[in-house]
């Protein structure tokens, strides 16, 4: 992506950046990159995503040239439980031509038996529903 400098020592190393997981159904391009978020998303009593996490789904959009990120945040422990992997989008954010999705994602239950398939399986159906035209 790009260099950084050290300045007392006047090191330069390679920046790099790299999202949790690129999803491309078909083709060689990115669809799509997800990135896992693990503290809260709450401000204020309001759903968002930080202009932290903001500005790296903007790294890895940069670095992998895709221009769809969603930003996946476990659904709070106050919730109401969902099926397990049910994603919801709280937040859509557009920077020109790059567009990121926050989703809350329901985790409760992944460790049941059967539950991975399950999460996998209703996660990757929100995805299409959270962005159709992608798939």
């Amino acid at each position: 992506m790009g260099t950084k400098t050290k300045i007392s020592t006047g090191a330069v190393s390679k920046l790099s950046v790299y999202p949790d997981c690129v999803i491309e159904p078909e083709g060689t391009r990115p669809r799509m990159l997800l990135d896992a978020k693990y503290k809260g998303h709450v401000e204020k009593g309001q759903l968002r995503i930080s202009e932290a996490d903001i500005y790296e789904a903007l790294a890895f959009s940069k670095a992998t040239e895709c221009n769809l990120v969603a930003l996946a945040y476990p659904a709070q422990p106050g919730d109401s439980p969902q099926s397990v992997g049910t994603c919801t989008v709280f937040e859509r954010i557009q920077v020109d031509a790059v567009q990121i999705l926050g989703l809350q994602i329901e985790c409760r239950g992944v460790s049941k038996v059967g539950g991975l398939r399950a999460f996998s399986s209703n996660f990757s159906a929100g995805l299409r529903s959270c962005h159709p035209e992608q798939y």
